[in-house]
């Protein structure tokens, strides 16, 4: 059983008969470490890491609180990391993987066979898991963010320190099954890259991986508004 494959050849197969080109750029995995840290040491050397490093405080935002978070740890140079998580057990079994990067221009991304690895071994065998992965599409020039205002409550992000706005754009609440989050920002600004990119990212959750659907058909009517409207 490879889930991964299927997600992969799902996005394929919409993107072939659509002429879209969406990515997997980010996914992330709840598992109890009960289970599954022996095998996830076979892998490779997980080093911890300061969880108010500044780097990792980012990565975080979109998916957990700061409070939520004990200890993480990253799998040696990738960005693969797992996060410990606060319960009311204080046992702290509970943790959540995300990979990082699997679409990007300004380096490699972590190795496919590695992150098939990890995914199908946290989600095999498992009756109850969750899911969620960025899913993500690239233009060349800026979206028309203003016309999102006429169907959702788009809000522009604010650097807290300096007030300052930014490139960044979030619907936090879109209303569109599976859909948790939607965000549009600045490729070339936030990766220092040589050529203009915007991205659109949506923050898909997967309930079901034995019945798997992905909601590619309402994310597409999103960027088709922000990309081609005239």
């Amino acid at each position: 059983m490879n889930i991964l494959q299927e997600l992969e050849n799902f996005i394929y197969e919409f993107n072939k008969y659509n002429d879209e080109d969406f990515n997997i750029d980010t996914i992330r995995i709840d598992f109890d470490k009960q289970h599954k840290k022996e095998k996830m040491d076979y892998i490779g050397e997980w080093k911890k890491i300061n969880k108010d490093d500044r780097r990792i405080l980012s990565k975080l935002k979109r998916r957990l609180t700061v409070d939520e978070v004990t200890t993480a740890y990253q799998l040696e140079k990738y960005n693969i990391y797992y996060y410990n998580k606060k319960d009311d057990t204080k046992k702290y079994r509970k943790a959540t993987m995300v990979i990082f990067g699997m679409k990007q221009y300004h380096k490699e991304p972590p190795p496919h066979e590695l992150i098939n690895t990890i995914f199908n071994m946290l989600v095999y065998g498992t009756s109850k898991v969750s899911v969620n992965i960025d899913i993500c599409k690239d233009i060349d020039t800026k979206p028309h963010i203003e016309e999102l205002n006429k169907y959702f409550a788009l809000k522009q992000y604010i650097e807290p320190k300096t007030k300052t706005p930014t490139e960044t754009y979030y619907i936090n609440h879109p209303d569109i099954t599976m859909i948790e989050k939607l965000i549009i920002y600045n490729k070339r600004i936030k990766n220092n890259l040589s050529f203009n990119v915007w991205r659109i990212e949506a923050l898909v959750h997967i309930p079901n991986l034995k019945y798997l659907a992905l909601p590619l058909h309402e994310f597409k009517q999103i960027t088709d508004i922000v990309k081609d409207f005239k």
